[in-house]
């Protein structure tokens, strides 16, 4: 296999559980919809000082703790397919750090988004689709072991694969705008 190939499938390997964890919300917020359950906005619905909300609505401690579970599962689950298992423990950790990371990181956009005046579901380029993996990357810096260049190729494929899955998430209903 080429090294690059193989470069960047060990780069995407090891930031997965941020992948998942980002994903999670929006599959966990459908699931408490069906089923008529009440969602509690992270900010209570109080505001920041400019008067603006401080994240919104679609920022919900529902989706922040089933961002951070799955991220967990993702990586317990990596734990089982690695050959060599040094260190169980470093899995959960890293589990831990990169879902915490990945929610954080989509706070921070979501807050700037809020005070530049974006409306929830508003796009805001590159700030959708990196925010979520580059607090992920550094909160983890001390569980993942990654180059300059994996972080290179995660970046550039993460903004296709978030538009990607964006837009497939939109057409199967989990979402109500293509971003």
């Amino acid at each position: 296999m080429n090294n690059e190939i193989k470069q960047l499938i060990q780069a995407l390997w090891i930031i997965l559980p941020a992948y998942t964890a980002n994903g999670a919300p929006i599959i966990a917020v459908k699931i408490m919809d069906t089923f008529g359950f009440k969602k509690h906005p992270i900010d209570g619905g109080k505001m920041f000082i400019d008067g603006r909300r401080i994240f919104g609505d679609n920022k919900t401690w529902e989706g922040f703790i089933a961002g951070i579970i799955v991220g967990v599962l993702t990586s317990i689950i990596q734990m089982f397919f690695e050959v060599s298992i040094s260190l169980h423990s470093l899995y959960l950790i890293r589990g831990i750090a990169l879902g915490f990371g990945a929610m954080m990181g989509d706070l921070i956009g979501a807050f700037i988004k809020r005070r530049l005046g974006l409306k929830p579901g508003a796009p805001l380029p590159l700030i959708d689709q990196l925010s979520f993996l580059l607090v992920a990357i550094a909160v983890s810096l001390k569980f993942i072991d990654i180059t300059f260049k994996q972080f290179v190729y995660i970046v550039i494929t993460t903004v296709i694969l978030h538009i990607t899955t964006n837009y497939l998430a939109y057409e199967l209903g989990l979402k109500n705008v293509p971003w």
